[in-house]
This record gives C-alpha cells, structure tokens and sequence, in this order.
C-alpha cells in the first residue's frame, strides 16, 4: 500500500489496499482510521477530487464502515 499526500488542511495522507478494499486515512491530528469494503471507483474518485476533506466527509464516511487504526 502506496500512501498518497492529501494536501489537504485536515487529512495528511491516505492509501488504499485494492485487495482488502481498506482505505486507510491518516489525519493531521495523529488518528489514522480505516474505511472498509471501500469501492476501487470511490478510492478513485477520492484520488481526483479537489478536496479531499471534503470527498471524505460527502462519500465516504456514513457510507462505509470504519475503525480506528
């Protein structure tokens, strides 16, 4: 698993594991959590989108589950 930088004012990195279909998201503030069952469509999206913040908080938290790592 690659980490990707968010540039982003509250995320500081995520990865994703095609396999496990787990994105894993590392804020800013030192929690890293994982987001599973997570489509390789919408680890894309995430990928393009201009605020990564903002992809997370529309279309992937409340859609899948997810712990703290």
């Amino acid at each position: 698993m690659d980490w990707i930088n968010a540039n982003s004012s509250n995320i500081e990195r995520f990865a994703y594991d095609p396999v496990s279909r787990v994105l894993k998201v590392e804020f800013k503030n030192g929690g890293t959590y994982d987001y599973f069952d997570v489509s390789p469509s919408d680890f894309q999206r995430m990928c393009n989108a201009p605020s990564k913040g903002q992809f997370l908080a529309s279309d992937i938290k409340g859609k899948y589950r997810y712990a703290r790592a």
